[in-house]
């Protein structure tokens, strides 16, 4: 039996379709008011049968919870996270993100699991000005590092320290990640986006990964044996401008055409700042979302390709125009036609 935790987010769908298609049982960790549906019809569309799956319904920082989950497993693959640029997460983060894979790495130590996947982000690699991100690049603390990178490389530390107390641990760092998921919420609201006519994009640059290409490395790596080590995962380095063209292609719409320049970026999140005074509701538009995607981000790493040739075995990503086409028409399978 293997473990998963964020089993009906974006990464998480991916994981149990990819191990239910072979056959592998799985158990679902969910809290009580989960919305189960939507996982029952993607895995349905991919022709997966979702009626054997085991959920676990509980909370993830309940550690007497957790150890009795575990029982009966063998592997873990931590994909449970939150994702937020807004600075009133932070403590939400905290709990999440670290102390939660905490809770998670001492149940595992308990209950005698021994295996780790911990799907971690490159917000957790450390950043050097001029040179593209790889896996040995150091963290370090600074006024540009986020909440969520700090909170991500903070998990981090508690699954090495799983590994210094006897654990199998791997960690994968995905890039931006794109795939079918929930079109509402994370990097699949781009898709819903420019579906509604978006004219402005960002002038950045960032890397981008399917989320099919990050559940089937955590497969591989964790199936061979490759232990100990952090994987960088990334397809291609693109701008934000060809990004939006696309998805706008692979809908049938017209796509942005207009930049959004740095003044703009600065108005629009302060405007965000006046909007969250007068609604009492959190705006997407912070000062770290915004200038985020106003940088250009680059990433070089061919350590994943290199370990599993080590294996015997052959790895190539998606094409990126063939994730974002499968995604742009889930999108508005999901969404609907687009009203013209």
């Amino acid at each position: 039996m293997e473990f998963i935790t964020g089993g009906t987010g974006l990464v998480g769908r991916h994981l149990v379709w990819q191990l239910l298609k072979d056959e592998r049982p799985v158990r679902l960790l969910c809290r009580p008011q989960t919305d189960r549906s939507a996982l029952h019809t993607f895995l349905e569309s991919k022709g997966v049968n979702p009626t054997g799956l085991n959920w676990a319904e509980g909370n993830i920082q309940d550690s007497d919870f957790m150890e009795e989950a575990l029982t009966g497993c063998t592997r873990v693959y931590h994909a449970a996270a939150v994702v937020s640029f807004h600075p009133k997460d932070k403590e939400l983060m905290k709990r999440t993100n670290r102390f939660a894979t905490a809770t998670l790495v001492n149940a595992m130590l308990h209950a005698g699991v021994t295996e780790l996947v911990h799907v971690s982000s490159v917000a957790a690699l450390g950043r050097v000005e001029g040179q593209p991100v790889h896996e040995d690049t150091p963290f370090e603390d600074g006024p540009n590092v986020s909440a969520y990178a700090q909170s991500k490389f903070d998990a981090e530390l508690e699954v090495w320290r799983g590994q210094e107390e006897g654990l199998n641990v791997l960690t994968v760092n995905p890039t931006v990640i794109l795939g079918e998921g929930n079109f509402h919420r994370s990097s699949s609201v781009l898709f819903k986006l420019v579906r509604r006519g978006l004219k402005w994009y960002p002038t950045g640059s960032n890397g981008f990964v399917s989320a099919h290409d990050v559940a089937r490395a955590c497969v591989l790596l964790s199936d061979h044996g490759c232990w100990g080590n952090r994987y960088l995962l990334n397809t291609e380095d693109m701008s934000y401008q060809v990004l939006f063209s696309g998805i706008a292609k692979a809908m049938g719409v017209d796509p942005p055409h207009r930049p959004i320049r740095s003044w703009m970026m600065a108005l629009a999140w302060r405007l965000g700042t006046i909007w969250e005074a007068i609604s009492g509701q959190k705006s997407n538009l912070t000062k770290e979302s915004i200038s985020n995607t106003h940088r250009d981000h680059s990433y070089a790493s061919n350590r994943l390709q290199r370990h599993l040739a080590e294996k015997g075995l052959e790895w190539s990503y998606q094409p990126m125009i063939e994730t974002i086409e499968e995604t742009a028409k889930a999108c508005l399978k999901a969404l609907g036609p687009i009203q013209r």
